[in-house]
């Protein structure tokens, strides 16, 4: 099973690698020629869209993923259960598009949600093709689609932003990306199955199906609807900084998490019945996690004040701040995701259904409160109210699997006490250096910032550093 979970996190990672390295690259030239205005009318319809999304890849094709033993004609079932909710998706846009634009006051919402819900009918192409790779654990296959799709969607958006098309730069971009990825997907998997009557067998399924869809559409909003009630109570520009924040803080959790979720539910399902195997993959998954988590995000945060202006322009220097507060929760933030596959391939969906609605009563309300203080008040809101979530429900989410809350926090707490360390040391080298050369002083807090986390972590802990090169080299630790 070992090598099987590295085989697979090697090339899901290398496909996101990729992937991610052009979307980076294109991402800075693209912002270069937008506006805080057009990230502002993408924020607002992309929260409705990946709503839905989120209802259909964590439903759906969880279910079927989670099955232990399926046919083609089971497949079928599926295949005719993915038609339906995704056609209903579709025409459910349409509908409320125009009754969103007149909320949120801006007429280019209705046509920007139009036209992005063409995404749940392109994605009928290869969404059981994906499923069942996924399934089966064929992410070389994956990753290699997966790469092409982002890089073509990333290069497709710069050259229209470059050419003055604005915001439709990101919609067109998302609708190549999507129908590049769904064919290739298809292509992959070359074995077609037509869709099929539903049987009784599938009721079982669906039931699964509909808890755990509701679960990830339940937990994406309570994640995401800052940016929708950012909308009500935000300029135009400020919600364009707020989401520009959001974006660049999550942009490497925005494809790593779904990296891990995606070889940790095949894995988990698999070993469903052996606990003990369960909790070592899970501990060291956190470990690890937490390892790469934190560096990462609590440096973009403490070097924010320097990247954003050299790497984007001025007009986005408003938005570094809200980086770095946004940053300070993000680690965890990506731990906590890293339960729901666990819980769900041993059928504890009630638990994650439960502590989403927890996260959901602490974090909703202090949204409503933060944002009446504009983007740095919304921010802030976020910041604390997540932190005391996260306590409540990972205490339980730890109990529901059999794991000391006690030795997990003990597990994570050496790399948040290093980075704490690294990023207040390469916050301070802005402050005092602010005047300088943003290369060089980028260079330099990036520096030493990789100089002081590697170097305690040595001192204190090498079992984190043995972890990471024996994982690499795939030897048993």
């Amino acid at each position: 099973m070992k090598e099987i979970v590295l085989n697979s996190l090697k090339w899901v990672a290398l496909g996101k690698i990729v992937g991610q390295s052009i979307r980076w690259i294109t991402t800075i030239f693209t912002l270069r020629f937008l506006f805080p205005e057009d990230y502002a009318v993408m924020a607002l319809s992309s929260f409705f869209l990946a709503l839905l999304w989120a209802f259909s890849n964590g439903g759906i094709a969880s279910a079927l993923i989670r099955t232990k033993k399926i046919n083609d004609k089971l497949v079928g079932e599926f295949f005719t259960l993915s038609i339906i909710a995704h056609s209903l998706f579709f025409l459910l846009l349409q509908a409320i598009a125009e009754p969103l634009a007149q909320i949120y006051s801006d007429p280019r919402l209705a046509d920007v949600i139009r036209v992005t819900s063409c995404t749940f009918l392109i994605s009928l192409i290869g969404f059981v093709p994906s499923t069942i790779l996924n399934r089966d654990m064929q992410f070389k296959k994956l990753a290699i689609v997966d790469a092409l799709s982002e890089s073509v969607g990333a290069l497709i958006t710069v050259f229209l932003a470059w050419k003055g098309w604005g915001y439709w730069s990101l919609v067109i971009g998302v609708l190549v990306s999507e129908f590049v990825k769904q064919t290739g997907y298809a292509l992959r998997n070359p074995k077609w199955i037509w869709p099929s009557r539903f049987t009784q067998r599938i009721k079982e399924i669906v039931s699964f199906a509909w808890k755990s869809a509701t679960q990830a559409a339940i937990g994406y909003t309570v994640f995401n609807i800052d940016v929708a009630i950012a909308g009500l109570f935000l300029t135009t520009a400020e919600l364009g900084f707020y989401q520009f924040a959001v974006v660049l803080a999550m942009m490497p959790a925005a494809k790593v998490l779904p990296m891990l979720r995606q070889v940790a539910l095949p894995v988990y399902s698999k070993i469903q019945n052996d606990p003990g195997s369960q909790e070592h993959y899970f501990l060291k998954t956190q470990r690890i996690s937490a390892l790469i988590f934190v560096p990462v995000f609590w440096g973009i945060g403490a070097v924010a004040s320097t990247l954003v202006p050299l790497a984007f322009g001025d007009k986005w220097e408003p938005a570094a701040i809200l980086i770095a507060v946004y940053c300070i929760t993000m680690p965890l933030k990506c731990l906590e995701q890293l339960f729901g596959p666990l819980l769900k391939a041993i059928n504890r969906v009630d638990v994650v259904l439960s502590n989403t609605l927890i996260y959901g009563a602490v974090l909703i309300p202090s949204f409503f409160i933060g944002a009446q203080y504009g983007a740095l008040g919304l921010a802030s809101s976020w910041c604390i109210a997540f932190l005391v979530a996260f306590a409540i429900a990972t205490k339980r989410a730890c109990k529901a699997i059999n794991i000391s809350f006690k030795n997990y926090l003990i597990e994570i707490s050496i790399p948040h006490l290093v980075g704490a360390l690294m990023a207040s040391c390469c916050f301070a080298i802005g402050i005092v250096l602010n005047e300088q050369d943003a290369l060089a002083v980028l260079t330099l807090q990036v520096a030493i910032g990789a100089v002081i986390y590697i170097g305690l972590l040595q001192l204190i802990s090498k079992k984190y550093i043995h972890e990471v090169v024996s994982l690499v080299k795939k030897k048993q630790t």
